[in-house]
C-alpha cells in the first residue's frame, strides 16, 4: 500500500480526522507549517517539495511533508511524553553518538544475512540486475493526496528533522538515534534528505542520484540493512533493489 492511500483510511473509530490530527501535530512540533488541502498527484507533491527544499536552503530550514494517518500523532505524542517533553526529547537524541551511521548499517546488514543462513545462498539473496526497472523520479504513491502537512523544521542539517518528528524504534525500524546517525551518513555521502514521513514509511529526496551500477549496489546493501522489507517484501533481491536506486531521485522505505 502506498503512503498516500493511507490518507483515505478513516474507518478506525477513535482515529482523529486528518484536519484534527494536523492541528494536534502542529501544536506538538511547534514549527511553522502549511496545510495542503487540495488533491495532488505524486509528481505535483514532488515538485512542491523540491521548490520548498530550495527555499529552505536559502532561508535556513528543512521542509518535511507529513502524512496524517492516525498513528503518526500517537508516535510523536508518546515519544515526547516518554522523554518529558519536546525539548528534552530533542536534547537527548541530538546528544547521542551520531558518527556511527556506516557501522550501524554494516552491523544490521550482517544480521539480516544471518537470518537466511542455511536457507538462501549469496546468489539467491543478490539475484540478477533487472533490465526493465525505471528510476524513481517522484515520490511513491497509489493515488492523489488530499490532506498533507508541510512542516518547516528550523535546522540546516536535514538529518536533524527526526529530533522534531519522532520516528523509529518499532518492529525492525532503527531507533531514532540510529536512524539519525544513518541519515547523517547518507546526507554526507549522497546528499539524501528525509522528505516524506508517515507512521511507517520514509521517503528521501536525492538531488544528485547515484549514476553507477557499482555504487547503486553498495547503496542497495545499505538500504537492505536499514529496511529489510525493501527486499523481503519488495524487490525480492538486492540487485533488483539496486536497479531502483540507480538514477533515482527518491528512496522509499516501509516497515511492516
Amino acid at each position: 500500500m502506498g503512503f498516500f492511500s493511507k490518507l483515505l483510511d478513516d474507518d478506525e473509530p477513535h482515529t482523529p480526522r486528518p484536519k484534527e490530527e494536523i492541528r494536534e501535530i502542529s501544536e506538538l512540533v511547534g514549527c511553522e507549517w502549511q496545510y495542503i488541502n487540495k488533491p495532488l498527484n505524486s509528481e505535483e507533491v514532488f515538485e512542491l517539495y523540491k521548490e520548498e527544499y530550495a527555499r529552505g536552503e536559502k532561508n535556513g530550514y528543512t521542509p518535511v511533508i507529513l502524512v496524517p494517518n492516525g498513528h503518526l500523532l500517537e508516535m510523536i505524542e508518546s515519544n515526547y511524553e516518554y522523554y518529558g517533553g519536546a525539548e528534552n526529547y530533542r536534547e537527548k537524541v541530538l546528544k547521542a553518538d551520531l558518527s556511527n551511521g556506516e557501522a550501524i548499517l554494516r552491523e544490521r546488514f550482517e544480521a539480516n544475512i544471518e537470518m537466511y543462513d542455511g536457507a538462501l545462498d549469496d546468489k539467491e539473496i543478490y539475484g540478477e540486475y533487472p533490465d526493465t526497472i525505471r528510476p524513481m523520479s517522484c515520490f511513491y504513491s497509489n493515488e492523489k493526496a488530499e490532506h498533507l502537512m508541510l512542516v518547516r523544521i528550523p535546522v540546516t542539517e536535514p538529518w536533524k528533522v527526526f529530533a522534531w518528528i519522532p520516528f523509529g524504534g518499532w518492529n525492525l525500524c532503527p531507533d531514532t538515534e540510529d536512524l539519525i546517525a544513518v541519515c547523517k551518513y547518507w546526507y554526507n555521502k549522497y546528499s539524501a534528505v528525509p522528505a516524506v514521513i508517515s507512521s511507517d514509511e520514509l521517503q528521501m529526496y536525492v538531488p544528485e542520484p547515484i549514476n553507477s551500477r557499482e555504487e547503486a549496489l553498495k547503496a542497495a546493501e545499505e538500504h537492505y540493512a536499514f529496511c529489510n522489507d525493501t527486499v523481503d517484501q519488495g524487490t525480492g533481491t538486492i540487485k533488483a533493489l539496486a536497479g531502483y536506486v540507480l538514477n533515482s531521485s527518491v528512496w522509499y522505505f516501509w516497515w511492516d
